[in-house]
């Protein structure tokens, strides 16, 4: 599947199954969650001039941003303003891709910590690229 900029997604972590979420209750906190149909787990994905792509929360109309230094354990959080990402499909499976910081450092992409902990509620942070199947994404038609 080809991500087109424009459309809406929801966004499946490839061990887990569960879903890209923006906290109800907070309206800051991205975590795995189940899927339940709701706007805070639907995004707009639009891809800028210099080819990075924001991801834009439904529900709240905030992006998906980053909670502090890019570095391994660093949470996501929704922010005000767009913050720009690369998306590439992963090397060894097609049908799912890798979400990336542009030019940090290291290959720093999201990840499903706790190795992809199906549990509700399991923060989506920065990671290192490794070969887990928690750094990738699946994204499906909202």
């Amino acid at each position: 599947m080809s991500i087109q900029s424009g459309n809406t997604y929801k966004i499946y972590n490839g061990k887990s199954g569960t879903i890209l979420d923006l906290s109800g209750t907070d309206g800051r906190t991205i975590s795995g969650f189940s899927d339940n149909n709701g706007d805070n787990q639907k995004w707009l994905l639009e891809q800028g001039p210099g080819g990075h792509w924001t991801f834009r929360s439904v529900a709240s109309g905030q992006y998906l941003g980053i909670g502090g230094p890019v570095e391994d354990g660093t949470p996501l959080v929704s922010v005000d303003e767009p913050v720009g990402w690369d998306i590439y499909p992963d090397d060894s499976d097609s049908g799912v891709f890798r979400v990336y910081v542009p030019g940090a450092p290291t290959a720093m992409n999201i990840d499903l910590s706790d190795h992809g902990n199906p549990t509700p509620g399991t923060l989506v942070t920065l990671w290192g690229k490794w070969e887990g199947k928690n750094q990738t994404w699946r994204f499906g038609q909202a």
